[in-house]
């Protein structure tokens, strides 16, 4: 399970949006100055190219949330033994030392680098602090400061850190209620998406296509039409109906994400999916 470092972050994200604009700007230049003579229209295209950019910054993201939920899910574990350690006379250093030869996940490899700090002559709040800023969650945060002020205190560690671990499994308790109260209004945002994307499709097949093909009569038959004019732009409702779809997507997939998982950038994952829902459902049921 990798971490993602936050400049790596912005060079991914960086990339993905430079290869998005020049998919946009090829699109315009093909359509428009070379006349190609493409599978899709240039804003088809500039979707297609708002889907690869969003893919990576959406995968690094689940990737390091990942990594972070894998840190914040074996703390308390490592409180745990560390209080057990300390019941056999074993230091705070001397027990993390001990906790760092086993199996915590990415909290391990995050471990042996502390230890490694303070062999350097690091002291162990400066290791905590690096530890905290390295992992960016609140919840390592706030154990990193309460095992810096038991390691300045001093007194029966082993008795405070089990108090510390009690704490902590009660705060993930109260995170995991507030995130399972909170999932089912993904669901919401998923459910309004294809509500508006059926009503879209419905209004294009069922009304106004019919409608466009009765004016096309009654103009053939030798009358004014029934809009007394040129009649319904067919491709430009269509265009604005997909466009509209695609602006859902994204900003439901954001409001998602953030509710479900308390991260914004969680949301992209659910962003692409409905632009891809979307895309997908107009090219089977209103394009071909």
């Amino acid at each position: 399970m990798p971490r993602i470092e936050p400049k790596e972050k912005n060079i991914v994200g960086a990339v993905s949006a430079g290869i998005g604009i020049t998919v946009f700007i090829a699109s315009i230049i093909g359509t428009f100055i070379l006349r190609w003579p493409l599978i899709f229209t240039w804003d088809q295209l500039s979707v297609i190219g708002l889907m690869i950019a969003i893919f990576p910054p959406a995968a690094v993201e689940y990737l390091d949330l990942r990594w972070q939920r894998g840190i914040d899910n074996n703390i308390p574990r490592l409180l745990r033994e560390i209080a057990e350690s300390g019941r056999t006379g074993l230091t705070l250093i001397r027990a993390i030392e001990v906790s760092a030869d086993r199996d915590y996940g990415p909290l391990t490899p995050e471990l042996k680098r502390m230890l490694a700090k303070i062999s350097w002559g690091a002291t162990l709040e400066e290791a905590f602090q690096t530890f905290a800023k390295r992992a960016r969650t609140k919840l390592a945060q706030r154990v990193s400061t309460l095992i810096v002020e038991v390691s300045r205190s001093g007194g029966d560690t082993q008795e405070i850190m089990e108090q510390v671990n009690k704490h902590i499994n009660e705060l993930q308790t109260i995170d995991r209620e507030r995130y399972a109260q909170m999932r089912p209004y993904a669901a919401v945002v998923y459910v309004a998406f294809a509500v508006f994307l059926f009503a879209d499709i419905i209004l294009i097949k069922e009304f106004f296509e019919p409608m466009a093909a009765l004016h096309t009569q009654a103009l053939a038959a030798g009358g004014g039409g029934i809009f007394g004019g040129p009649g319904l732009d067919i491709k430009a409702l269509n265009t604005t109906l997909f466009h509209a779809t695609v602006i859902e997507g994204i900003l439901g997939g954001l409001v998602a994400g953030k509710m479900s998982e308390a991260h914004l950038g969680a949301g992209l994952k659910h962003s692409l999916l409905l632009i891809l829902i979307s895309f997908l459902s107009f090219f089977i049921f209103v394009w071909s």
